[in-house]
């Protein structure tokens, strides 16, 4: 179901939903609109969010056999449910009537697939999405301003609502969104081109990676600037690998090296061979060593580069 099922559904709510989704716009609308669903004054007692990579799923079964108190049912939304996904089969097969339990999950598992899931559609065309938003708002936004707002930022909804805000107060006399104001307001395209760089990466996602890399070349980025990210975003991989060596939290060290972009990859950390993570390094530097040699050999590398790092594989 999208969204507008979801809200539908919530006149009679099932006792537990599935949120498959990458998409932090999407988590943040159904997270706003359940929480709505409880009056404030007793939120305390009825609205619960955890999370299975800092709460333990006995805690959360235990919230969720808990009766409501002074409302007609309790809420819990929960984040990272993939961690505990054979510790939920049991309540799941028999959940309380009277707590509704949103799980928000990277993807459904098959044991789950007859419970009701929450997705933003892959058919969903962004292009579509962005004049029908604008519309909505009483702005008109012809098709190709907002071509340019998807190449520019990537299929990322939250950041579509960003950007959508920063037009409309730029064009509120007006009220036409055109190419020339994209490109006039989306001042931190290339910084934030860098993040998804890395974040495609991190997903060994190589299609997007490639797709970004060559968006950040075109916009007049360096081969130079872009390798200086990539190292010192792989050194952080590094040193985050050691200290999960010695012991310590993945949260600990996610928070310590701001190495936000591996959020919920502590597996992919763990196993990303140190010698593996050393000649990524190595050939970073041979990338910057390239670049001031012979500029068009150094582009051409680091294109091979993003693709090995993608698939951890080793030359």
């Amino acid at each position: 179901m999208n969204f507008s099922d979801f809200r539908k559904s919530i006149e009679s709510p099932e006792p537990a939903y599935l949120l498959v989704t990458d998409q932090d716009y999407l988590k943040r609308k159904v997270y706003e609109y359940c929480q709505n669903q409880v009056e404030e004054e007793v939120r305390v007692f009825n609205w619960t969010v955890l999370d299975l990579e800092k709460d333990s799923a006995a805690e959360l079964i235990n919230v969720a056999k808990t009766l409501p108190w002074m409302g007609p049912l309790r809420w819990i939304y929960v984040r990272n449910a993939d961690s505990a996904k054979d510790q939920l089969g049991e309540y799941l097969s028999n959940p309380s009537p009277s707590t509704v339990l949103i799980l928000e999950l990277k993807r459904r598992p098959p044991k789950w697939s007859k419970l009701p899931t929450i997705e933003l559609s892959s058919r969903t065309d962004p292009v579509r999405w962005l004049m029908s938003k604008a519309k909505k708002e009483g702005f008109q936004m012809d098709r190709p301003a907002a071509e340019t707002l998807v190449e520019l930022v990537g299929e990322n909804y939250q950041q579509f609502e960003a950007e959508l805000e920063k037009q409309f107060l730029w064009n509120w006399e007006t009220r036409q969104i055109s190419v020339d104001s994209v490109l006039r307001m989306t001042l931190h395209v290339r910084e934030h081109d860098v993040f998804n760089l890395i974040n495609a990466i991190a997903r060994r996602d190589a299609a997007n990676a490639l797709r970004v890399l060559q968006r950040l070349l075109t916009s007049g980025m360096t081969v130079p600037q872009i390798g200086s990210m990539l190292y010192w975003s792989f050194r952080r991989v590094l040193v985050a690998s050691e200290m999960l060596d010695q012991g310590r939290s993945f949260q600990s060290v996610l928070s310590e090296l701001k190495l936000w972009s591996y959020k919920g990859k502590e597996k992919e950390i763990r196993e990303c061979p140190y010698e593996v993570l050393v000649q990524i390094l190595n050939r970073l530097r041979e990338t910057d060593r390239l670049a001031k040699t012979t500029g068009a050999e150094a582009g051409d590398y680091l294109v091979r580069v993003v693709v090995d790092t993608c698939s951890l594989k080793s030359i």
